[in-house]
């Protein structure tokens, strides 16, 4: 594609992305850098990482920049109390309360926590940051979104409250990261590298953003998901490409997306959703002890292990450039923390022998 063109294309995005409503609260843009020493221990592809884990707002993360899309719509609607929610250890509800309170608004947070987990890691900040928060019962996080925020809502209504609910799946939640892939090509071009991958742990409208800003730039670069949860019965690439589609409509273009256009990689999802994985485990370790970039155990980890396989079994090879962007995530390690420490302990640099004081244990 001609320079021209390019600039064009570019062009017509922000003035586009700019007709959306839209409240600040990302540090914006987030950092591009080279992962040398993963990229040497790998032998494969250049790696970079698009830091969104340093989009600033109650130790960042991907949902930041979509809630600036959702937030900048419902405050329209001069709302008196927000309500959303998903799992104990949810990023988007830890981050959708920190919104909250910077534009003084109260928040209820409906949270599933089936195994009376211990508060530690986002719920922990949750509170802190003062939301309302209600464990509920349930078999999986969907029935958290489906079943009870439109009854909180009502509830709020009845009692004479505007209560709009934070929907995780709004068409504008993707349009978050059709602005990020803007973003991040102006950086490449910057920076003189062309991807041929990004990669990231995703499972919706973050993948179906990234996908529709690619097309919409046209943009050569294969976009992969690799999903930690299963949403519905529906395949993650119908769901995925519905959202994409949707955010389109909003953006006043005619590109659609089709699900032979999204390419998840579901395979590294077990043991389930909100569980490490000992392959995830593996990567969280090397990329810390690497390049001092460190994961979350059971978005981030389970992604870059995905990647990490791919480079192994020769999928990706000394001529790609990949992009591994970094969702964010890393407040709920402490709730993981008998998974990570036995990590931590299970080895050392240069052949070290690792000692952990018995008072590091309690």
């Amino acid at each position: 594609m001609s320079s021209t063109r390019a600039a064009d294309r570019r062009a017509w995005l922000r003035q586009a992305l700019d007709q959306q409503p839209r409240v600040q609260l990302a540090s914006l843009p987030t950092p591009l850098e080279f992962l040398p020493r993963l990229t040497a221990a790998l032998g494969g592809p250049q790696i970079y990482v698009k830091r969104d884990d340093l989009t600033g707002l109650a130790f960042g993360g991907n949902k930041t920049r979509a809630l600036e899309f959702v937030l900048g719509d419902l405050l329209r609607q001069n709302p008196e109390v927000l309500v959303t929610g998903a799992n104990i250890q949810s990023n988007w509800c830890r981050q959708a309360a920190a919104a909250a309170a910077r534009l003084g608004i109260p928040i209820v947070l409906i949270l599933r926590n089936t195994e009376m987990q211990e508060i530690q890691g986002n719920v922990l900040l949750d509170l802190w940051l003062g939301a309302d928060v209600r464990f509920v019962d349930e078999p999986d996080v969907t029935a958290v979104i489906s079943r009870h925020l439109d009854r909180v809502v009502a509830e709020l209504r009845a009692a004479g409250r505007r209560a709009f609910k934070i929907d995780p799946w709004a068409p504008s939640v993707a349009i978050g990261y059709v602005a990020m892939m803007l973003e991040l090509q102006s950086q490449c071009e910057a920076m003189g590298i062309h991807p041929t991958r990004i990669w990231t742990a995703a499972a919706g409208p973050t993948h179906s953003g990234m996908v529709l800003g690619a097309r919409l730039l046209d943009w050569p670069v294969q976009v992969t998901g690799v999903a930690p949860i299963q949403w519905t019965d529906e395949s993650m690439e119908a769901a995925t490409a519905r959202a994409a589609n949707a955010a389109a409509e909003l953006l006043g273009t005619e590109v659609r997306v089709a699900p032979q256009d999204i390419d998840t990689q579901a395979q590294y999802m077990a043991p389930g959703y909100g569980r490490p994985s000992p392959a995830g485990l593996d990567a969280m370790q090397l990329v810390a002890r690497t390049d001092a970039l460190l994961l979350d155990p059971v978005y981030t980890s389970k992604a870059m292990a995905g990647l990490i396989d791919h480079v192994q079994r020769g999928l990706l090879g000394p001529s790609d450039v990949v992009v591994f962007l970094h969702t964010g995530g890393l407040p709920a390690v402490f709730a993981y923390r008998d998974a990570v420490l036995e990590m931590a302990r299970g080895g050392a640099p240069d052949g070290l022998t690792r000692e952990v004081s018995p008072a590091a244990t309690v």
